[in-house]
């Protein structure tokens, strides 16, 4: 019989701290960068073309992952979708009896925002623009594409907010395991 040896006590602390640290540091980045409903975001975006990590960071700038989020403008649900808007999505998606409270389903409401995400794509042939016409309407982006003006500071501080999160979240959705292990502290 082979013994094996002892690992030293000074090795086994480091390797303790280095993973409590290691975690500590993912609990952060959970809090910096959370995510939910990974399955109803996936389906969405396999649904439509579109990659999962831009949803859930547009989720992340829209309402921190909060399903029953509503805005002071009255935009409801993850992706803060706005009434109106929500009607008119679900009217082209082909949905009879739509109400509007059904946003605050986060089934509904990632699937709406989803086929709206992949509209504005399709229209304005770019992720930034789509994602400028996300936060300010697709009137407006339409008005700054045709009189060469510059968007709102806060709509271009949203498209670099949303973009940047975007590695963190593909990052994320590749390595599951993170997302099981990490509790998920709502801010």
């Amino acid at each position: 019989m082979v013994r094996a040896r002892a690992i030293p006590k000074r090795i086994a602390i480091i390797v303790a701290v280095a993973a409590a640290v290691l975690y500590a540091g993912l609990v952060v980045l959970r809090v910096l960068y959370p995510i939910g409903y990974v399955d109803l975001v996936q389906a969405s975006a396999d649904a439509k073309g579109l990659d999962a990590a831009t949803l859930c960071s547009l989720i992340r700038a829209e309402s921190r992952f909060h399903p029953d989020a509503v805005s002071p403008r009255g935009a409801i649900g993850l992706m803060q979708i706005m009434p109106e808007t929500g009607t008119w999505i679900a009217d082209r998606m082909g949905l009879h009896g739509f109400d509007a409270h059904a946003l605050l389903d986060p089934e509904t409401n990632i699937r709406l925002g989803a086929w709206y995400v992949s509209y504005l794509l399709d229209r304005f042939g770019k992720v930034d623009l789509a994602l400028m016409a996300y936060h300010a309407g697709p009137a407006r982006v339409d008005g700054w594409l045709a009189s060469g003006e510059v968007p709102f500071s806060g709509t271009r501080a949203y498209v670099e907010r949303v973009l940047h999160a975007v590695s963190i979240y593909r990052t994320a959705l590749r390595w599951p395991l993170v997302i099981r292990i990490t509790p998920s502290i709502p801010l």
